[in-house]
């Protein structure tokens, strides 16, 4: 039975309102109107509720229809509302609409107007009715899934969350306020399958449920948030349907599956480490039954022993056949006292394989009571390898032994926490004291405090970065400072024999360099005294001379003299003997600032710089070396200069790449072969004009640099100088 419309007609002239009521009850069955003389009247019958909808003429006294439009919208909210207007145009209907009228209809003379009036009204009220259903079976459903103790959210039909329940918040670590109105597909949350893969939009349970209109139950996902936190859910989905059967809506059941799918990960890779552990381990499992005799293998022990799976016969005296005879009488002792104490016993033994080749075994067993049953279970381990490392160690450890007892050079182990584990006789004899009394201990515990600092620190760079340090250390002997090269190396080997995957210990060996190390820092005085030396030299010899060019000079313009040119050439040489010398004294340092320098152009620009009178380069280097560009200017700058004064003013000088660096050639004479040994020594020329210095020079340069020099023949008959050991780039 359906329900009567209960319709208030609002109107000021009470002959229009009976015309209105008696017509709109007539056309249409169910409606019963009521009547109000104008808005206020309206106002005070709509509180005493029970009224579908509101027909209200537009122009009245007091309120217009519009106006008693916007009184009803704020007190009764959306119940429907149609201006059934006498008069107006279309910005009325406008204006009307604007304000959220149900429905508006100008006012007629026939009755046809009345029809259209009572089918709107009708229109009107199924569809208000409708909403409110809706929106209460919304809240009942609301209601329902706050109360559910799992997470439920519910998903209109673009895919948003329109509810999540307070399960949801935790399970799905969002805030409800965030969680609303976003979307099941957000860019934000990484969706992937468990293995990680992207799942297709048709395939995840939202779009399946939309088009299929069918539930999905048990769909397992995971998702990731953008902080990325990670869980693994599965999803149970299934619709909601409006009156007319479409998917008003979607509700899920969620439940976080993240904890149990880690502990499933982890059952199954400890499967899997099983399942590959039966595979290729050397341990297999056995069981003896006394009373019977019965002995059972699994596969893996028959692997080992070599016999085909099935074909071990299963007795006790099958199993003896397969011992060792110098180890069997040992083996069974052992079992019988287990047998005996009901303790587990442990024995290591020799097997014979199907093959005839000999195992070392770790047996293990232990005496178990099943239901009045007496059983013996366990393992034969394959030790083999480990018996072979033991018995190289032990060779190995003889030798060792041999060595560090012959060995004059302090050789020391020590473990990961620096504890001396030995040390030869040669460490015993450097510091004066006996074995005994510096295996285990530290050096802190047994050597001046100056020295232990930098050993430990080289010690720990030796297990830490697990390869072998070289370094020089200083060592306090009797007092005395003394220093020595040190070579510290990593041992994977720990005190039981056994093989370690980090550092066990280090072993080092010392190498006494006092003497170099005093040597090197006397050459560095003496260099030091030699550059101030130089340097006087030059200063105290350059003055004078300037005095005597100065007075040449005077004396050339009051006189033409053949002896004040000589003088004067002297002069210069003896200034070109000033700069030489103290260039000599400068070059034998150690060159450490150095740089990529390209020889082709360096020797361009040194060719420009000497005098090489009517002398051709030719430049056949492509090389690029790493040197101190001004010395090794200096360097090429005196082979030139050499090459010209040696091989004459019209040779051609050569400057091309040789096996390990570059040379300087020319087409000259050359140099005898007993002679070139000596052209690098300090004063030594054959030219009466030359200082000697040059090729000095050139030498030291060569050795700062740590670079080599050798004077050969050219392919010219010439000199060739050619410079090896060069770092190029």
């Amino acid at each position: 039975m359906t329900a009567a419309t209960h319709v208030l007609y609002v109107d000021d002239d009470p002959e229009f309102v009976e015309t209105t009521t008696a017509c709109l009850e007539r056309e249409a069955d169910g409606l019963v109107v009521d009547s109000a003389a104008g808005p206020e009247a309206a106002l005070d019958r709509l509180d005493g509720g029970d009224i579908d909808c509101i027909v209200s003429a537009h122009d009245m006294p007091g309120a217009t229809g519009i106006e008693f439009l916007d009184i009803v919208r704020e007190r009764h909210g959306d119940l429907p509302f149609i201006i059934f207007a006498e008069q107006g145009g279309a910005s009325v209907a406008d204006e009307a609409i604007s304000a959220g009228v149900t429905d508006y209809l100008r006012q007629g003379t026939g009755a046809e107007q009345y029809v259209i009036l009572a089918h709107r009204i009708s229109k009107a009220v199924s569809a208000h009715r409708s909403a409110a259903d809706t929106d209460a079976r919304r809240r009942r459903l609301e209601q329902l899934l706050k109360t559910v103790p799992g997470c439920i959210v519910q998903l209109n039909p673009e895919g948003e969350f329109v509810f999540a329940n307070d399960r949801a918040e935790e399970v799905l670590e969002l805030e409800r306020s965030s969680l609303i109105g976003q979307r099941y597909d957000d860019p934000a949350w990484q969706i992937r399958s468990l293995e990680g893969d992207p799942i297709p939009d048709d395939e995840l349970p939202f779009r399946r449920i939309q088009e299929s209109g069918d539930p999905v139950y048990g769909y397992r996902h995971r998702i990731e948030w953008p902080d990325g936190t990670e869980k693994v859910i599965r999803a149970s989905g299934a619709p909601v349907f409006d009156d007319a059967g479409g998917v008003e809506s979607i509700v899920f059941s969620l439940v976080d599956e993240t904890e149990w799918e880690r502990q499933r990960q982890t059952l199954a890779d400890a499967e899997r480490r099983l399942d590959l552990a039966a595979e290729v381990t050397d341990t297999g499992v056995w069981e003896w039954t006394p009373a019977t005799g019965e002995v059972v293998w699994n596969e893996t022990l028959e692997r080992v022993m070599g016999l085909e799976p099935g074909s071990f016969e299963g007795t006790f005296e099958a199993f003896a056949e397969r011992v060792h005879p110098e180890d069997l009488p040992e083996m069974q002792e052992q079992v019988e006292e287990a047998l005996a104490s009901n303790e587990p016993y442990h024995v290591e033994f020799r097997m014979l394989r199907e093959d005839g080749d000999v195992l070392w075994v770790e047996g293990r067993g232990k005496l178990v009571d099943d239901g009045g049953e007496r059983r013996m279970v366990g393992i034969h381990h394959d030790i083999t390898e480990r018996k072979r490392r033991l018995q190289e160690l032990e060779r190995t450890k003889g030798y060792l032994d041999g060595i560090l007892d012959n060995t004059t050079a302090p050789m020391f182990m020590k473990d990961r926490d620096g504890e001396y584990l030995l040390v030869n006789r040669g460490y015993e004899e450097l510091f004066g004291i006996t074995e005994s009394a510096v295996v285990g201990h530290t050096d802190a515990e047994i050597h001046p405090e100056r020295m232990v600092t930098e050993v430990r620190q080289n010690d720990r760079l030796a297990i830490e970065r697990e390869e072998t340090v070289n370094a020089e250390e200083e060592i306090v002997v009797d007092g005395e400072r003394r220093h020595f090269l040190v070579s510290k190396a990593p041992i994977y080997v720990a005190e039981d024999g056994t093989e370690t995957d980090q550092p066990a210990a280090i072993f080092g060996v010392a190498k006494d360099v006092t003497e170099r190390e005093q040597t090197r820092e006397r050459l560095e005085r003496q260099n030091d005294l030699l550059e101030e030396f130089a340097s006087v030299v030059s200063h105290d010899l350059k003055s004078p001379l300037t005095v005597a060019e100065g007075r040449i000079e005077l004396a050339d313009a009051e006189c033409d003299s053949d002896h004040l040119d000589a003088a004067a050439d002297a002069i210069a040489r003896s200034r070109e003997l000033v700069d030489n010398l103290l260039t000599l004294a400068r070059s034998g340092e150690r060159t450490t600032d150095v740089e990529p320098v390209a020889l082709a152009p360096l020797t361009r620009e040194c060719w420009a710089t000497v005098e090489t009178e009517a002398a051709t380069l030719a430049v056949e280097t492509t090389r690029t070396v790493e040197a101190d560009r001004s010395r090794l200017q200096q360097l090429i700058e005196n082979l030139v200069t050499n090459a010209v004064e040696h091989a004459g003013a019209d040779c051609t000088v050569t400057v091309g790449d040789c096996e390990g660096g570059f040379y300087v050639a020319d087409d000259g004479p050359g140099v005898p072969e007993e002679q070139r040994e000596d052209v690098f020594s300090t004063g030594y020329s054959t030219a009466s004009s030359n200082t000697g210095l040059g090729l000095g020079i050139v030498s030291q340069v060569v050795v700062g640099h740590g670079w080599r020099i050798e004077l050969v023949e050219s392919e010219a008959g010439g000199a060739r100088f050619e410079i090896t050991g060069v770092d190029g780039v």
